[in-house]
């Protein structure tokens, strides 16, 4: 079956208005949720990402599909007062969410998010230093994502994107497909009250995904120099970066 076909059978959106009522409706519990998801682990995998980047002190960054800031406030952490973070989402309630964190922080100065596509970024060309993208990607099509990210980046701009995908270990994969498809759900669905199904459809965008290989490639294919992957946390997640 090609990547095409499998990515027709997954229980994907089909519509921004219902993408748009899944985080809604997760939004102010999304953080508490990932975290009991993943026993905590989410903060680190975010932190490798952030470390690979490996933005400077006065950068200009962007994180893409900012949700509720972490990156974003890891990112300014490390740029210092004389950087910048540009956090890019399309939904606003969690947008709203991560405000409210970057003012708990006091890193206003820091970080601004704006309302945008991913897929069609409401920013300049060659405009920064470092962009990231941490657990979206599957929401969206690569190509254009890949494009987008690369546009606004400078010559000599780094990108990095973390995202799930399957263990390759097959013993470990159906252990984890247990986990993903039958206490996950109900965990974060009691956590967040969703009643939108958003934790149901997500296990099936993992397993229908791309293989690494094939996302590196996309990577390569929209202009990225360098580009290297790696598994983390025995291949639930993978971390890619490439250089414009």
């Amino acid at each position: 079956m090609s990547l095409e076909e499998r990515l027709d059978q997954t229980k994907r959106p089909e519509s921004e208005e219902k993408v748009q009522a899944f985080f809604s409706s997760v939004a102010k519990r999304y953080d508490i949720a990932n975290s009991l998801m993943s026993f905590g682990t989410h903060y680190g995998w975010k932190r490798k990402a952030v470390a690979e980047v490996d933005p400077q002190p006065g950068d200009q960054c962007v994180d893409v599909c900012t949700g509720t800031n972490d990156v974003a406030v890891m990112l300014a952490n490390k740029v210092g007062p004389e950087g910048h973070v540009t956090g890019v989402d399309w939904n606003q309630d969690m947008l709203d969410a991560g405000q409210f964190k970057i003012d708990k922080f006091g890193l206003s100065d820091r970080i601004t998010n704006k309302r945008g596509d991913a897929e069609d970024l409401p920013l300049e060309d060659n405009t920064f230093n470092r962009a990231t993208v941490a657990v979206a990607s599957r929401h969206l099509n690569i190509d254009k994502h890949f494009q987008e990210m690369y546009r606004v980046l400078k010559p000599g701009g780094r990108a990095v994107c973390l995202d799930f995908f399957k263990p390759p270990n097959p013993v470990f994969a159906k252990l984890y497909d247990v986990y993903s498809y039958s206490m996950m759900p109900r965990i974060a669905t009691l956590v967040t009250r969703d009643r939108t199904g958003v934790y149901d459809y997500l296990p099936d965008s993992i397993r229908v995904y791309y293989e690494p290989e094939a996302f590196a490639k996309e990577m390569r294919d929209a202009g990225f120099k360098n580009v290297k992957y790696y598994p983390i946390s025995w291949g639930i997640c993978y971390i890619f970066a490439g250089d414009k």
